[in-house]
């Protein structure tokens, strides 16, 4: 049996010499670096033809950068995570890095050595969702594991912080998504709005709720309707069986789910009981993910805005790892569909 050779690798000498430089300036194209622009020009048509790759690890020992992100979250079958990493993904890919996935499965264990795993790989930076940083009340281990990490490898925060550490953030307004989703559903004349879902420890549930409140209170409607939850379908479903056993007269006529998944599953509870939507309840979401346009009605739902927040997380990753600290916030939209109307008693 014939065996074929090995197709022999194409080097950085072959592409010098087809364009008439030296090896080092090939290099230099290749990095980035500054090269007369005709000399440039030469070497990238000679990258073409010869079809060189450029060895990436060589480069990042150059460099002493690996090219790689690490991104940390606590569940990836959260359809907010799992959206918001692939438009991370995406952008990181344009601006040549590699995304490594840490899930922690919603384990602070579980985050503390995806951590340590990611920084002794040595990822240039690491973006951390979730977990230790929305907690209300850091423990000193977690902090003083955050400061150890640190000290090794930058990190990137999104949409929390971790008090008396200075690291790049990069924060969604979401106290004003939740202010626009009140203030959406009284000018449709709605007065009994509910809030559903949010682990009271994390520290957006209690922004978020502190929000709704005060919209409720600053337009004189009255006190609103809150029920604990974690972050699924079923404990929207389970949140929505519990307003349906209040007598019919405390029922709201609006709910706001925490996310998309707590919304979406109260509407099947609601429609299973025979109301209809948006006609007798009006719902409304939170993420804006790709849930929220496949149910019917289309759902009400404040969006992250994925990709410009994705572009904000990147480069906050990159300027870390050049020794700077940034400070993003995004404002978020609230995207109006089917699932929202006026109220039956306006």
């Amino acid at each position: 049996m014939r065996v074929s050779k090995r197709e022999k690798a194409v080097t950085i000498y072959d592409v010098a010499q087809l364009a008439g430089v030296s090896a080092s300036t090939v290099s230099r194209v290749v990095n980035g670096k500054k090269v007369d622009p005709l000399m440039t020009e030469r070497v990238r048509q000679a990258i073409t033809t010869t079809g060189f790759q450029p060895n990436q690890l060589a480069r990042g020992l150059y460099f002493q950068q690996s090219r790689m992100l690490g991104c940390i979250l606590p569940d990836i079958s959260n359809p907010f995570y799992a959206t918001l990493f692939m438009a991370v993904e995406r952008r990181a890919l344009e601006d040549g890095y590699t995304l490594l996935l840490g899930n922690t499965l919603d384990e602070l264990k579980l985050e503390a050595r995806n951590l340590r795993i990611m920084s002794e790989r040595q990822v240039d930076a690491i973006i951390l969702t979730g977990g230790r940083i929305n907690e209300v009340r850091p423990t000193a281990e977690l902090l003083a594991d955050t400061k150890r990490i640190q000290r090794r490898t930058p990190l990137v925060l999104v949409n929390g912080h971790l008090d008396g550490l200075e690291l790049s953030t990069v924060q969604v307004d979401e106290v004003e998504g939740v202010r626009a989703s009140v203030r959406h559903l009284l000018a449709l004349g709605h007065r009994r709005i509910a809030f559903l879902g949010g682990v009271p420890h994390v520290r957006a549930t209690i922004q978020k709720r502190e929000a709704f409140a005060q919209e409720l209170a600053a337009a004189g409607a009255p006190p609103g309707l809150t029920l604990d939850g974690i972050y699924t379908l079923q404990a929207g479903a389970d949140a929505m069986r519990t307003v349906l056993n209040l007598p019919r007269h405390e029922w709201p006529s609006a709910i706001i789910g925490i996310n998309d998944p707590v919304a979406v599953g109260a509407a099947h509870v609601a429609v299973g009981a025979g109301l209809s939507i948006p006609r007798d309840l009006s719902v409304v979401g939170f993420d804006d993910t790709p849930l929220a346009s496949t149910f019917y009605p289309a759902l009400t739902t404040v969006s992250h805005r994925y990709e410009a927040l994705a572009n904000l997380i990147v480069d906050a990753a990159i300027r870390s790892i050049d020794g700077e600290q940034v400070q993003q916030v995004l404002d978020p939209s609230l995207v109006v569909r089917a699932s929202s109307g006026r109220s039956a008693s306006s």
